[in-house]
């Protein structure tokens, strides 16, 4: 035998003793709810967060009053994909309730958030009001009566993550909130609802159009996450 055939034949029964030559993957992958695709891997780093990107398909959300309409679907999409960047670069795993236009139900994406069993759940949205002076960021969180620690996680976890976005963005502050909407509530993690600002204030859109101040907001989420987790 030759002295290259040995040396192979060492090696490959050192791979057979020790599982080297083929390493653990310890990545998993993620499935669209409503369509069944994969989304998609999840694999080994920090907490895995759920990031909701509020609306979507036939679902507008809130549009700007005056042509041309922007709708609230899209920007949520837009900076949930910066949240998402910057929580990787972060290193925390993520994964998003939907990744491009398409129409996902309220419970669905509460069930799978549920079903991927993360650390938290952040959903982003854009506001709109009936007097068009209203503007600023405000995040809500569930109150409930018989998860108290949840309740708590997630008012701390809000709270956090205003203070940072409003240290970003110099925007107004409308304070943490309850809500009683169905993705804060029915998730079994830590969530909340982030309210980024108002597509009907003529002076608050001009900023939500700019990508510099929607990666802004997404900074100021990552941030508090940090400073909530820490």
């Amino acid at each position: 035998m030759s002295i290259r055939a040995f040396f192979s034949l060492c090696l490959a029964a050192i791979g057979l003793l020790t599982g080297c030559s083929h390493p653990t993957d310890t990545c998993r992958v993620a499935i669209d709810p409503v369509t069944g695709a994969k989304r998609g891997r999840i694999c080994a780093g920090k907490g895995l967060i759920v990031i909701d990107a509020g609306h979507g398909g036939k679902d507008l959300g809130a549009e700007s009053d005056k042509a041309p309409k922007y709708q609230e679907k899209i920007y949520t999409l837009t900076t949930a994909k910066m949240l998402e960047s910057y929580l990787k670069r972060q290193g925390y795993r993520t994964v998003m309730t939907r990744n491009d236009d398409f129409f996902v139900s309220l419970s669905e994406r509460a069930k799978f958030a549920n079903g991927q069993h993360p650390i938290l759940f952040v959903s982003v949205h854009y506001n709109s009001a009936p007097k068009k002076q209203a503007h600023g960021v405000e995040v809500y969180y569930y109150r409930s009566d018989t998860d108290k620690e949840r309740s708590s996680a997630s008012k701390k976890l809000a709270q956090a993550d205003l203070d940072n976005v409003i240290a970003q963005t110099e925007a107004k502050s409308r304070g943490v909130k309850h809500g009683n909407f169905a993705v804060i509530r029915e998730t079994n993690m830590p969530a909340i609802l982030i309210e980024g600002g108002f597509l009907s204030n003529d002076e608050e859109l001009k900023k939500i159009k700019r990508g510099a101040y929607q990666k802004k907001i997404a900074w100021g989420i990552v941030q508090g996450i940090e400073k909530y987790l820490k």
